[in-house]
């Protein structure tokens, strides 16, 4: 019976050191497992970030290969963008000319992605020569930093005085690097070249060493044969959408309503459709309309006036075109990014979308108006000279129709142009784009009152030509009522 409980009494023990174990197995794996993920977390976010900042790196060096180093973005001043969104992040970026550095720029990109914030600086070369059509761009110096050094408009640029501490050093090393090559270019025998450079010269390779038992086991395996591996997966590949888009969401939008020819831009994978592309649509033709517009009235300014300016009628039609483009555009812009701003998975993303959206309708909005502002410019000077030179009630009904038409369409522009005001006026936005916008809708109020006050001195012109006309009939009756002069009685 003694013999049966000291058995019994070894299983509470056994029990307990089980479920120790068991325990500790658990929490080690677990705290293993928690280590691997975070390490491929960092890794992924840090790779992520980067090409975010690459991205914005590359568009800056696009801009100075495209046109040239003197027509660069920030010849003057530094060319800055504020929370650009991109791949479910945003950056800002800073670029400027390198202080005391010809054909020398520094670019700041700092990137934010899931609520980490990195720094990225690029000391680029730019080699122009008329001679190298390349307009090559060499990269002088690439390097991370703390995102607190990032740099505002007037303040200090501690990377840039580290950059050029650290490229001095460099120069003074290549210069005692060149002068130990230029030296050893001299040398042939390569035991004196080992000991020029401080380097171990090696002993004698021609006697026979033993070869170990592990060395001798090595040589008589059997060769590896190399394991097959999986062909690239189209998502990887060059011109991919990459991370953060999906393919199979959504509706990829045509090459004409991305506003690029001969290309077909992904889709943005919040608000469903191509933001970026849309907004590059709108800046373009709203660019378009300001500049046919300004031709035109060039014209019409060298010929004197508008039946003289035979080109100028062609302007005008391509700003028309230029301007439903843009108008359209800022309809479907507005109304199409509101689900994307809502469903945004983070309130950094929402605020990054909702001040790229501000940002295109302001820029658009002020394109609108300084349109609209050169045509007004010329109506106000004119239209009093204008009214003068017509002779017919006929000509002054024409200025009176045409001038109340364009009145119309302008308080239509105004009105839809209010509204895309009112659907973002409660978007993250600087109080700049407010501004910007605000001054845009007065110039097209300034336009109306200028139209209303024309459109009146028309009507006043035709009332003047139909009180000339009803005076000039009055005195024609009046001379075929007298009876003529018999003069032969003289």
């Amino acid at each position: 019976m003694r013999k049966i409980f000291s058995r019994t009494g070894m299983v509470l023990p056994l029990s307990l050191f089980a479920i120790i174990a068991v325990l500790g197995l658990v929490t080690t794996m677990t705290g293993l497992n928690q280590g691997v993920r975070t390490q491929v977390y960092r890794t992924n976010n840090q790779q992520l970030s980067f090409l975010i900042a690459y991205s914005a790196f590359s568009r800056v060096c696009a801009k100075i290969h495209t046109f040239s180093w003197a027509s660069r973005p920030f010849l003057k001043e530094p060319y800055i963008e504020n929370k650009v969104a991109l791949q479910d992040g945003f950056y800002d970026l800073f670029a400027e000319n390198t202080a005391g550095k010809d054909f020398q720029a520094d670019i700041y990109v700092r990137t934010t992605l899931a609520g980490i914030t990195r720094m990225f600086f690029w000391r680029i070369r730019v080699n122009e020569d008329l001679l190298d059509i390349s307009n090559n761009i060499i990269t002088e110096m690439y390097a991370t930093a703390d995102p607190e050094d990032f740099p505002v408009f007037s303040g200090p640029r501690p990377i840039a005085g580290k950059v050029n501490d650290l490229l001095a050093k460099r120069a003074a090393n290549q210069k005692k690097s060149d002068h130990t090559a230029s030296e050893l270019v001299k040398m042939a025998d390569p035991e004196s070249i080992l000991r020029k450079i401080g380097a171990r010269v090696p002993g004698d390779f021609e006697q026979n060493w033993p070869v170990s038992a592990r060395e001798e086991s090595m040589n008589n395996k059997r060769p590896v044969v190399p394991v097959s591996m999986a062909p690239q997966p189209a998502v990887e590949k060059p011109g991919s959408p990459g991370p953060g888009q999906s393919s199979s969401s959504g509706t990829t939008p045509s090459s004409s309503n991305s506003g690029l020819s001969g290309t077909t831009a992904a889709a943005d994978s919040m608000s469903g459709f191509n933001v970026d592309g849309l907004a590059q649509q709108i800046l373009s033709s709203s660019e378009s309309l300001l500049t046919n517009t300004t031709a035109a009235w060039d014209e019409v300014s060298a010929a004197g006036n508008l039946s003289n300016a035979a080109n100028a009628q062609d302007y005008f039609e391509q700003a028309s075109i230029s301007q439903t483009e843009t108008y359209d555009a800022l309809d479907k812009l507005v109304s199409g990014v509101k689900d994307g701003i809502d469903d945004a998975p983070s309130p950094e993303v929402r605020e990054a979308l909702e001040t790229k959206v501000a940002q295109t309708v302001a820029a658009a909005m002020k394109s609108l108006a300084s349109a609209l502002a050169l045509g007004t410019d010329h109506l106000v000077t004119a239209h009093a000279g204008f009214l003068r030179s017509l002779t017919t009630v006929e000509q002054a009904e024409e200025a009176v129709t045409g001038w109340s038409a364009a009145l119309e369409t302008h308080k239509t522009n105004l009105g839809r142009l209010s509204s895309m005001r009112s659907s973002v006026s409660g978007y993250s936005m600087p109080s700049e784009i407010r501004q910007t916008m605000d001054d845009a809708l007065a110039g097209f109020e300034d336009t109306i009152v200028s139209y209303t006050t024309a459109v009146a001195a028309a009507e006043a012109r035709v009332a003047e030509l139909k009180a000339l006309e009803a005076q000039a009939n009055a005195e024609l009756s009046s001379a075929e009522q007298d009876p003529p002069i018999d003069n032969q009685g003289y």
